[in-house]
């Protein structure tokens, strides 16, 4: 005996009583619309958690990129010490060149092991000579020590404050600049920022790191326009002048590091 085919009637009855629409459906209709609905939903479910991973692998992605970022400037670093002793060893050779030049130009004395001086204008070339050598080392490492110095004004201003390290005003580890709000603030020196974020007394603020154990730092902005990471020129804005944390109106607050120390800055900006 075959199963009875089970039905379900749906009857729509208009307003004006004309006549009804009848929709008639069978029982199996409304279980694949339950099996549809249940795979719809580990559809939506698997897309979610694939959606997750993919995130994740992105997050990951980023972190490798900044991290593979940080290497690529410490080789860059490397290939410059690499460079400089390069440039010492070169220099050290032609010192010792000219310098065995010199022993070998100075006649002996047959009676005595001690060389007999040159004459004073033979030893006036030689030390020119060295001198010379010496020169284009002194000129790259001055012109970089330059770069790197904090020199320049952050941003032209007022000294409303002073550094001090103590007394009746208390401590104060840098210089506070009056200057309008949205002042582009520059950076002092060539260097790399280090930090871009917010603290309860210097509000936005910005860290800058100079090598050689300097750093500087840039307070109460209303906008900072780098992130940790990117290289500055020195004059280079990464900045706006504003009024955030604790202060009482718009101004930067600038501090020079040294080795850990906050230092004047007044003695080092020209």
């Amino acid at each position: 005996m075959s199963k009875k085919k089970r039905f379900v009637t749906i009857q729509i009855l208009p307003d004006d009583l004309s006549e009804a629409w009848t929709l008639r459906l069978r029982y199996r209709f409304f279980e694949f619309l339950f099996y549809a609905a249940v795979i719809a939903l580990f559809a939506v479910g698997f897309a979610a958690v694939k959606v997750v991973q993919i995130q994740g692998k992105v997050l990951l992605a980023n972190h490798l990129a900044a991290r593979n970022q940080e290497l690529m400037e410490e080789q860059k670093k490397m290939d410059l010490l690499e460079q400089e002793l390069a440039a010492v060893t070169d220099k050290e050779k032609a010192v010792r060149d000219i310098l065995q030049a010199f022993l070998a130009a100075t006649p002996a004395d047959s009676t005595s092991s001690a060389p007999i001086p040159a004459s004073e204008a033979n030893l006036d070339r030689y030390v020119e000579n060295i001198r010379e050598v010496e020169h284009p080392l002194e000129s790259k490492d001055a012109n970089l020590l330059r770069e790197k110095q904090p020199s320049i004004w952050p941003v032209t201003g007022i000294v409303s404050q002073r550094f001090s390290t103590g007394g009746p005003e208390g401590r104060h580890d840098g210089i506070d600049i009056l200057a309008a709000e949205n002042t582009l603030v520059m950076s002092a020196a060539k260097g790399i920022v280090t930090e871009s974020g917010w603290d309860p007394d210097l509000g936005r603020y910005v860290r800058v790191n100079h090598d050689f154990g300097v750093e500087t730092v840039y307070g109460h902005l209303a906008r900072s326009l780098v992130k940790p990471g990117d290289q500055l020129a020195k004059g280079q804005p990464l900045g706006l002048v504003g009024n955030t944390g604790r202060s009482l109106g718009p101004h930067l607050h600038f501090e020079i590091i040294f080795k850990g120390k906050p230092v004047d800055p007044m003695p080092y900006l020209q």
